[in-house]
């Protein structure tokens, strides 16, 4: 397995908000809501992402109208690196073969000038990495 810093060179701060996109656009929607201005403001000094666990009144049908939070979340790449190594290890107990497959790939596929092929992470696989990251666990999917 390769080491951190071995991650963090080719896992780059860029590469990390790319995997938090890819969550944000449909990856995470369905466990975690947008942040509020006050989640926002809480972000602490030194974490760049605030993922709010939880759900949002639906958009359309009114009997869904309370907005309901398990958890505020907050994460820096490096919090995305340590997810991602322990995603990468070839005896890691998170994952099945498929989700694993993504990850070996994107590790696989890395390039000096590029890092990792992020193209290889999909939205399930972001999901993933920001769940083990935020909540230490695969606890929705």
């Amino acid at each position: 397995m390769p080491s951190i810093d071995e991650i963090k060179q080719y896992l780059t701060d860029e590469r990390a908000q790319d995997i938090i996109d890819i969550a944000r656009e449909g990856g995470i929607t369905y466990w975690a809501t947008e942040p509020t201005e006050e989640e926002f403001a809480g972000l602490p000094e030194g974490k760049t992402w605030t993922i709010t666990e939880g759900t949002a009144p639906h958009p359309i049908f009114p009997f869904d109208d309370e907005r309901e939070v398990e958890g505020v979340h907050y994460l820096n790449a490096d919090d995305i690196r340590q997810a991602y190594a322990k995603l990468l290890d070839i005896d890691q107990p998170y994952v099945n073969r498929e989700y694993h497959g993504y990850i070996l790939d994107s590790w696989l596929g890395r390039t000096e000038k590029d890092g990792i092929e992020t193209g290889d992470i999909d939205a399930g696989t972001a999901d993933i990495i920001v769940q083990l990251a935020a909540l230490e666990e695969i606890r929705y999917g």
